[in-house]
């Protein structure tokens, strides 16, 4: 029995720290430590009982599964495996950038994500493994499975031994919330045990959001949402006449007992036990890998070089039944909430639009492409969402266009599905210049109020009308989170009137986020914003050049922070790349006198802060100290043109703040360029 090595540590302990100069110490210590941490699994309540030294050093030697185990207890007697989880992070990803604010659950689900795509899609592990030692592979994948929520599926094959186990699938059908899809979306190159995996999670477990990363073959699209939220009897697929049942049910051959009716039933047939087949690696408990029974599903898929506008393919489950075992299990649908298209092209909308209407369980649609959107596409966009908003129990309040051609269109979609709580679109009107619109954009008769909550405009730097920008604002009076990006003054509109706006009409905003916008001109308003009405938990004036034309820049920059003081809200503040450079010193007078702010982070980063700088800010906030400790960046900044004076700067400031920096090399002429664009 492994129990005396207990007691050898102990020893080993008590030799070191009586300094025994002896070259066995550290040898016998490590040898029993190391042969504790093979046997966790009959030792671990005895191993609580060491010293928290020796546990802290045991805990660097534990495999995944027992560190997992082991966790709350480790806790209970006050100690983080933070170090061990952020060491087997840099094993699989190398060392990280900076230095990074994570809690120890974020730490350990990084790490096991990590590691289960690696394992999921049967990469090798290289480096140092300890952590996968002395446990079997399925041991290994449970553990891990537990953590992810997010799952990517890839048509390239994951490991036999992911679907060795019912056991490991069953785990991932609680825990999925999110199955992105990556690589190819064409139908016929989806490896069928993939697929089954997306019709388990979708149908059979708790996954209700689809990410797809490319604009996806209309086969796959209608497949996948076809029954999972569109009522599918209103949509019939107008070829199936012609061309018959898009899919046949593969019966499982060699079943004893099935019949017709099981077939019609759409019976998913999954073995209930495990059976051996080989001996893992590690000398784990083997077991047997379901055979999928498919009879050229996919084939029979591709009847057709032209896709259909509505296609209504069969179950998945039909397509995928185990040969092995038998299961009552009946494959009702599942249900997909959020639906996101990255790489939006237009052939997705003559199998989206028609579903649309009757997409009731939806929430979220999100619509990105690299390409602007025709304006009748997203006028018929807007009809589509028209009638779903028109049904009873529609469920949408969040949507997101990308490229859209003209600004207007925003208020189209906004009028379409008036109940939206969050919507957010890039607009790109370079084809605004080559050809005269479509057709008139249809405006409402009278400005109903809007129930918008969460606002997100990006625009470029062109001539573009904010008109209607001003409209959804002045209609929107429940609005906690703007962020608008890359309006141009030279347009004839000032950006002053956007901060006058939001002042006077938007009395509940929380989040306001303005980037890539000139306020040079701006700082009156900004002033008022601040001082009347405000209720801001989170500030960002990004890449704002808020010191461009002045004379005074500390002057402006004390003005800012006294207006920032009178709002007893905030907590985040973000002036990144405004070429802050000396005057931020000034930031140091946030927490002085009798009502200091009661910011909590602080993003200082790209604004050519050198180390004098940021030491007469540490010396400041040592004075007229935080009441909470800050959260403060600092990336991009030419701090290692004195790395003494820097690390000096850096220690003072870490007894205030928790830091997160990087390794930037201001050397690099380009990057000293950014530093101050």
């Amino acid at each position: 029995m492994p129990a005396p090595y207990l007691e050898q540590i102990r020893r080993a302990k008590e030799w070191q720290d009586a300094k025994v100069t002896s070259t066995i110490t550290p040898t016998l210590k490590k040898i029993c430590i190391k042969t504790v941490s093979r046997h966790m699994d009959v030792l671990d309540k005895k191993a609580l009982d060491l010293p928290i030294s020796l546990i802290k050093e045991l805990l660097q030697h534990l495999n995944i599964v027992d560190l997992d185990r082991i966790q709350p207890a480790v806790n209970r007697k006050g100690i983080s495996t933070s170090f061990v989880w952020a060491g087997i992070l840099r094993r699989i990803s190398g060392p990280r950038k900076g230095s990074t604010i994570l809690t120890e659950d974020e730490w350990r689900e990084i790490s096991m994500h990590k590691l289960f795509n690696l394992a999921f899609y049967g990469f090798r592990f290289g480096g140092d493994t300890k952590y996968l030692l002395n446990v079997n592979f399925n041991s290994l994948l449970l553990v891990m499975a537990k953590y992810i929520q997010h799952l990517v599926l890839r048509t390239s094959r994951p490991h036999g031994y992911f679907f060795a186990r019912r056991s490991v699938l069953s785990v991932l059908e609680k825990g999925v919330r999110c199955i992105q899809l990556g690589e190819s979306t064409q139908l016929r190159e989806w490896p069928s045990d993939v697929l089954y995996t997306l019709h388990r999670l979708l149908d059979h477990g708790a996954a209700r959001d689809v990410i797809i990363n490319q604009s996806p073959d209309p086969r796959l699209l209608a497949w996948i949402l076809h029954g999972r939220g569109p009522r599918s009897k209103s949509h019939q697929c107008p070829m199936e006449s012609m061309q018959g049942e898009m899919v046949k049910c593969c019966q499982a051959p060699n079943t004893a007992g099935s019949s017709a009716g099981d077939a019609e039933a759409a019976n998913c047939q999954v073995p209930e036990k495990e059976e051996p087949d080989e001996e893992d690696n590690n000398g784990g408990t083997p077991c047997k890998r379901p055979r999928l029974s498919i009879a050229s599903a996919k084939a029979e898929l591709d009847l057709t070089s032209t896709p259909c506008q509505c296609m209504v393919p069969k179950p998945l489950c039909q397509m995928f039944i185990p040969s092995a075992g038998h299961s009552t299990e009946i494959c009702h649908k599942g249900q997909i909430h959020s639906l996101k298209i990255n790489d939006f092209r237009g052939g997705v909308f003559p199998v989206l639009l028609p579903l649309l209407p009757s997409w009731l369980c939806l929430h979220s649609l999100s619509l990105q492409s690299a390409w602007t959107f025709e304006e009748g596409d997203a006028l018929s966009l807007a009809e589509s969402l028209q009638q779903l908003s028109a049904t009873p129990g529609c469920s949408l309040i969040e949507l997101s266009v990308g490229s859209l051609t003209h600004p207007a269109l925003m208020e189209s979609l906004l009028n379409a599905c008036p109940t939206l709580r969050s919507f957010s679109m890039e607009i790109h009107p370079v084809a605004e210049y080559h050809r005269a619109p479509l057709r008139s954009i249809p405006q409402p008769a009278h400005h109903a109020e809007l129930s918008l909550e969460k606002l997100c405009v990006k625009v470029p730097k062109l001539r573009t009308s904010v008109e209607s920008l001003m409209c959804v604002l002045l209609r929107s009076p429940r609005l906690t989170s703007l962020h608008v990006s890359g309006i141009n003054s030279s347009t004839g509109f000032s950006p002053s009137h956007l901060l006058n706006t939001v002042a006077e009409s938007n009395r509940h905003l929380k989040d306001l986020t303005l980037e890539d916008i000139n306020l040079s001109d701006c700082h009156c308003a900004i002033f008022q914003l601040l001082d009347n009405y405000c209720m801001l938990e989170a500030l960002s004036l990004k890449d704002c050049r808020l010191l461009e034309k002045c004379s005074d820049k500390e002057d402006v920059v004390r003005q800012l922070v006294n207006s920032l003081k009178k709002v007893p809200s905030l907590q985040s503040l973000n002036l990144a790349q405004n070429r802050l450079a000396k005057t931020v010193t000034v930031l140091g007078e946030l927490f002085k006198g009798p009502s200091p702010s009661t910011v909590k982070e602080l993003d200082i980063s790209s604004n050519f802060i050198q180390p004098p700088e940021l030491l007469e800010l540490g010396k400041l906030l040592e004075t007229h100290r935080p009441p909470q400790r800050l959260l403060l960046t600092l990336k991009s900044n030419p701090l290692d043109r004195n790395m003494e004076l820097r690390d000096t700067a850096l220690g003072s400031l870490s007894h205030l703040c928790d830091l997160i920096t990087d390794h930037w090399n201001s050397r690099d002429t380009m990057a000293d360029h950014i530093s101050i664009m």
